[in-house]
């Protein structure tokens, strides 16, 4: 079992970032889409959408420096809200629940890619 600088196991580590896009996902739509009112909401929302769907892709790319996965993460956050809104806007279908869904579905997915890369990757999957 290998382990990180701070101790823990290797594996351990790789289930930080798919646990807590997850449990922000439901948390967000929770509060969003549910309708609930909190004084959490904003800061949720804001964290949400300014990390999530962006570090649930980035993560995949196993960028070794911190300060560029989470600059890259929020970067790719806004582009992909800006290319779902505007596609929303074009189609002139625009909804934010909609948006926060597929959003929400990106991160998702994105998490549990994360979670399955390593298994892939043991099993000498080859790159196409």
């Amino acid at each position: 079992m290998t382990h990180d600088p701070s101790g823990r196991p290797a594996e351990a580590r790789q289930l930080v970032w798919p646990a807590i896009i997850v449990a922000s996902s439901i948390a967000v739509g929770i509060v969003t889409l549910l309708g609930a009112s909190t004084p959490l909401r904003p800061a949720l929302a804001l964290w949400f959408l300014l990390l999530c769907p962006g570090m649930a892709l980035v993560r995949l790319l196993r960028i070794a420096e911190w300060i560029m996965e989470w600059t890259l993460a929020i970067a790719v956050s806004i582009a992909l809200e800006t290319i779902i809104a505007t596609v929303m806007i074009y189609d002139r279908a625009w909804s934010p629940e909609i948006g926060l869904g597929l959003l929400i579905a990106v991160s998702l997915g994105g998490a549990i890619a994360q979670l399955l890369a390593p298994r892939l990757s043991g099993r000498g999957v080859a790159a196409s």
